[in-house]
Formats: structure tokens, sequence, C-alpha cells
């Protein structure tokens, strides 16, 4: 197959249909967007109408139960998918909890850099990430029993670990692509492809792990009449160009404040996930690099103190994130990690794609993380993506997060909707990673953990909130405990207005 026309070396601007009408059965496609933020719908769609069977799809999300993702796997078009996270889209998920297609779980930013490895010429690299894991020892769910709910009928086999200047790795293999499905907000002729706000994300690694980048476009220009300086991605790695009549941008989540708010003050969250945002607010210090993950997390951002300096951080790819946008601000390409819409501070935020994003993560260049999860262990372990037969979305980026060296504080209800622990001695869901927490805060109380120097951890419980009982906490604690004699009641941070 020819990668251009030989006479021109530019890639030829076709409709959505004819760009994909030569993918055949079988064909593996990587695709870029970060939920619906850059996300190739028209290609999506024109491959859905193509009836392509058999296909292994990669995408950090599988995004769009009417558009995207769901409807080739509503029409039995996908043999396997490949992701880090299946998320909200309830079709999508019907379908692999039926047994319809396969699923290789792959943390975000291993995935990243796999797709990123396959561009490079890279066969394969050992990361930390998913060690001690089912990534690194198997179990990684890839089939689901039919009309059993979210029961695995096959596992993932063992990678191959090695450590390395004292650290334990996971080998990760590289993920070259047939195609790869793009979103751009500008090209020229050449294929030079420029993108808006956070839609780089993994767009940049999908065009490069591919033998045809497919690239969807709001507008291609002449040659020459875009800057050199401004170009993201080079026109060497784009083949075809589709500029559709009708683009479609949309936000996954839309997410507005108030006039005269700074930020979401999370009025429409629980009293118990305010009071979890409100305590973990205070472990923020001025000057901080801090990533907040999905779930009561976000909500920190919106009690970090007025005046303090601190620079929040999305794996999707920006540093700077703002508050929540006015009505009027809302921009469905400029997002976070919960695919919620956002702005950016004017005090010198940037934005980059999902590799440059878990470089910095993994590179040890953030001081904190705030991670939701299911459970925490009396050693300080995690677990927080899948619990087998009730919960399953997939790891995203935080093993990568808890895997980095980063200040870790996990935040959770103390007790499930049964009213059962879930401060285990051990946990019972699969690890998101070990030994790696420094500090759980729960609605009723907060625990240190006490970093042992053979390894093993414990907990010292510092802190019980407004009106808890220590009786009471040793009650729905299955873990075990030290009691700080610096016991002391949980202090809030101060409402924003």
């Amino acid at each position: 197959m020819l990668r251009r026309t030989v006479w021109a070396l530019r890639p030829v601007i076709m409709s959505a249909a004819e760009s994909v009408k030569d993918i055949p059965d079988g064909a593996t496609i990587a695709a870029g967007g970060f939920g619906y933020c850059g996300f190739p719908f028209e290609l999506l769609d024109a491959l859905n109408g193509a009836k392509a069977k058999d296909l292994t799809v990669i995408g950090v999300t599988m995004a769009g139960p009417e558009v995207g993702f769901g409807p080739l796997a509503r029409d039995g078009q996908l043999r396997k998918a490949i992701t880090s996270y299946v998320g909200e889209n309830p079709l999508f998920t019907k379908h692999l909890f039926n047994g319809d297609f396969e699923v290789e779980f792959c943390p975000m930013g291993s995935l990243t850099d796999r797709l990123r490895a396959a561009g490079a010429g890279v066969p394969a690299f050992y990361t930390p990430t998913g060690y001690g894991t089912a990534v690194a020892e198997g179990r990684l769910p890839t089939r689901f029993i039919p009309g059993k709910t979210m029961h695995a009928a096959a596992f993932s086999q063992p990678r191959e670990t090695r450590n390395i200047n004292g650290k334990w790795c996971t080998l990760e293999m590289a993920l070259p692509a047939d195609y790869g499905f793009v979103r751009a907000w500008k090209a020229d002729k050449r294929g030079n492809l420029v993108f808006r706000g956070t839609t780089q994300n993994l767009n940049l690694v999908c065009a490069k792990a591919s033998k045809v980048c497919i690239a969807e476009v709001e507008e291609i220009v002449e040659c020459g009449e875009i800057d050199p300086r401004e170009v993201h991605l080079p026109g060497v790695y784009v083949h075809r160009l589709v500029k559709p009549e009708k683009l479609k941008r949309a936000a996954e989540s839309v997410v507005e404040r108030r006039p005269g708010f700074s930020s979401g003050t999370g009025k429409n969250a629980s009293v118990e996930r305010n009071i979890m945002a409100r305590r973990a607010a205070l472990e923020l210090k001025d000057g901080m690099t801090v990533n907040l993950g999905i779930g009561v997390p976000n909500l920190v951002a919106s009690y970090i103190p007025k005046g303090m300096d601190v620079v929040l951080q999305a794996e999707n790819g920006l540093l700077g994130i703002g508050p929540y946008p006015l009505p009027e601000e809302v921009d469905p390409d400029i997002t976070n990690a919960s695919k919620q819409t956002i702005t950016m501070t004017s005090t010198g935020a940037s934005l980059f794609d999902c590799a440059e994003s878990f470089a910095m993560i993994r590179g040890g260049h953030m001081d904190l993380t705030m991670l939701g999860a299911l459970e925490v262990s009396a050693n300080g372990d995690i677990a927080s993506w899948y619990l087998p037969g009730k919960f399953l979305r997939g790891m995203g980026g935080a093993m990568d997060l808890v895997s980095s060296g980063c200040g870790t504080i996990a935040l959770m209800k103390h007790t499930d909707n049964d009213g059962r622990s879930r401060v285990l001695q051990e946990c019972r869901s699969a690890l998101t990673g070990r030994g790696c927490v420094d500090m759980v805060i729960t609605d009723l109380a907060v625990f240190a953990v006490k970093k042992g120097t053979s390894g093993v951890n414990s907990l010292v419980l510092t802190e019980l909130a407004e009106g808890v009982t220590l009786e009471e906490v040793k009650a729905k604690t299955e873990a075990s405990f030290h009691v700080s004699p610096d016991l002391k009641t949980m202090p809030l941070a101060p409402l924003q207005h």
C-alpha cells in the first residue's frame, strides 16, 4: 500500500466515507480523543457505515453510545477493544459484558507510550506502572460471561517483569495500528496539523503509530498559511484529510459555574463528599503541582484557599486548570481528566498531548495526587477500578500516578452502601498499586500511612470528623490501626465564594 500519492507527497483530501472504504475486516484502528474532546466522530460513523468486521479498536476512552465506539459494538463489528477506561458508555459496556468481544485493559500512560513506541520504532519498553497488580501478574479480565454481571470468562497472562536499578518494572509491547483516526482543528495541504485546547490528547500518538493516518479537520488551508512554529503534528504522519460539511463538536460533560463564584462549589455533591474535599484541600501547599483524579478529588479545586499558587494538572493534556466556565465560556475543546468542561488559568497554563502528560507524571514532576478509591488496605494498598460483579470502568491513569513517587492521598466513603468497611486489612478488589498511599481521608476520619522499613506499612488514625467517635470508627474499620496520641477533630478548608 502506498502511503501517499507518489507525485505529490501530500495527503489526499477525501470524504469520510471514501477515506475508510478500503479498511478491511480484521484491521486495527487507533482513535484519538479523550471522551468527546478531539474525538473523530465522523470517521467512526463512516467506519460503522462501511460494516467492516472483526475490528480491533484502540482508544484511551471508549466514548460515544450513539456515535463513536458504541455503534461498532452494537452492530457486531468488534473483535477486540484495547483501552484504559470503558467509562460511562452503556451501549459499549452492555455488549462487552455480554461477551460479544474481547477487551485488553491497559493503564492510560502505558497505553499512550505503547502507541508512542510503535510510532518511534521501539518494539517494547519497561515501566514501573502496573507492577504488583493484575497488569503484571495476569488476571485482568479479557472476556465476560454472557448473562453474568461483570463476571470474567477469561483473563490476561502474566507479563515479563524485571528489576532495573532497584525498581521492579513490567514489560509493555509497542502497539502499532493499521489505521489512525484523529481529529484536528486545522490542516494545510501538506498535512501539517494544529489542535485546539486539550484536543491533542491521544491524537498525536495514534497518528504516529498507524500505517495510514486519516485526519478529520475543521479547516484546510494552503501550504504556508500555518506558522511552522504552531504545527503540533508534522504532515509526514498524515495520509488522508477529511473536512466534513457538518463537523460535530461536543462536550461529554458540560459543567458551569455561576457568576460571582471563582469555581464550582460542589453544591450538587453530598455533604460527605464535600467534607472530604474540604479536608483534602488543607494538604495543598503554595507552589505545588497537583493531579486531581475524577470524582471526589475533583471537588478539591473548589476549596483551594484564595491567594495560594497551586498548579493543577490534567492527564489529558493541561497544566494550569482554571475554574469551571461561565455559561458563555464553555468550550468543548477544553476539558479536564473527568471530561468536564473547564477553563485554563491566565497565569502561565500550557497545553500538550497525553505522552507529554505522562512523562510529567512518571518522571516524578508532580508533588501530589489525590485519587478516589474503592478500598484501601492497612498496608496502604489501593484498589480503585474493578470490583468483580459490581464495578468496572477501567484503571485510567491511576496506576501511573501511584507508581510515580509523588505523594498519594486516597479519598473515599468509609463504608460501602451495605455498611461494610472499605478500610480493610487486605484489599479484596483488583489493586491499583501496592503500599503507595500516604494518607486516607474518609467521611469519618483521616489515617496516615506509616511507612515501615521492611516494606510493611501501618495505619495511624490522626483525625475524627465532627461528631464522630473513636468507637464508631473502630466499629466501621476492618483494618487494624494505631491511634495517634494527638488525635484531633478533622479541620476543614473554608467555603469559597
